[in-house]
């Protein structure tokens, strides 16, 4: 079966003026699965910023060797689009593992404007406080939203091959369960703009893993997930991470109609940092989550 009849693959973009007294506008990608719930999120493309060199111009990053007040400026131009107090952005530090931490009252605003304070190893973060700006820095791995409906409760989650394959998005589904109770049933998620099936180049021995993997879940989109495209002179595997993570989250419990998987491929887009393209100096997209007051 094939996976672009299982998943929703439409993704929008938007453009939103920084403030009346400045006229710039920042782009970002988003889900109209998702618009009708109070949550406001996006993943941002490199449009509308300060940044300058190969960080050109909306990096959100603060440990990839642009300037701390480049950053910060453009961090608080994405807290005044999403009508937030800057100190409130928060971040988890991204170490490429499987933490998973729930965002509570005192870990607010951890890591919005320095990196050596994001919260420790934690390449997922969640919370059920409105107003709390979740942020999750990506250029080319997968950026994940899940967001709970039954509990009004969110999660970002950095899901890198390694991460993937870890399977961080079903441990942050689990974690939000003991948390809130979350279910899986009522999850709806936004697999975000990340490197595509036709970039991700990856070595015999990772693309066995993802086979192994996938047999051992029992999961039948095996083909599809790994595949061999002609490059030079012979073909080389390849991973299609968006496909793997809807597979397994579907495998864990959520309905198929509820995952969204962006199109965009990162590495072949020219508004989106790419890691592998620029051969790692670049910046990074962010994706966002703000939980708003349920009517």
């Amino acid at each position: 079966m094939n996976k672009t009849q299982l998943f929703q693959t439409s993704s929008s973009l938007k453009q939103a003026p920084v403030s009346q007294n400045n006229p710039t506008s920042i782009t970002y990608e988003y889900s109209p699965l998702l618009e009708r719930f109070p949550l406001t999120h996006g993943v941002t493309y490199r449009y509308g910023g300060v940044s300058e060199g190969s960080f050109n111009s909306f990096n959100m990053g603060l440990h990839v060797g642009d300037t701390p007040e480049a950053v910060t400026e453009n961090r608080k131009r994405l807290a005044q689009v999403l009508g937030v107090e800057p100190h409130r952005l928060t971040c988890g530090e991204q170490v490429h593992g499987v933490g998973v931490t729930r965002v509570t009252p005192e870990l607010v605003g951890r890591g919005a404007f320095s990196w050596d304070d994001s919260i420790p190893d934690s390449d997922a973060i969640h919370t059920n406080l409105v107003e709390v700006p979740l942020l999750l820095l990506v250029a080319d791995c997968v950026p994940v939203l899940i967001y709970d409906t039954a509990h009004h409760a969110v999660a970002v989650v950095h899901a890198g091959w390694r991460g993937a394959i870890a399977h961080i998005v079903e441990r942050t589904i689990d974690s939000m369960h003991e948390a809130y109770e979350t279910s899986p049933s009522d999850c709806y998620l936004f697999i975000g703009p990340s490197i595509g099936a036709d970039s991700f180049e990856v070595s015999e021995e990772i693309a066995e893993q993802f086979r192994r993997d996938m047999r051992a879940l029992g999961l039948s989109q095996v083909d599809q997930v790994v595949r061999y495209i002609q490059r030079a002179e012979q073909p080389t595997p390849h991973v299609d991470l968006k496909g793997y993570i809807a597979a397994c989250v579907v495998h864990k419990g959520v309905p198929l109609k509820q995952v969204a998987i962006s199109s965009t491929d990162t590495m072949t887009t020219d508004g989106c940092y790419s890691y592998r393209r620029d051969q790692g100096c670049t910046g990074r997209m962010a994706m966002f989550a703000v939980l708003r007051d349920q009517a």
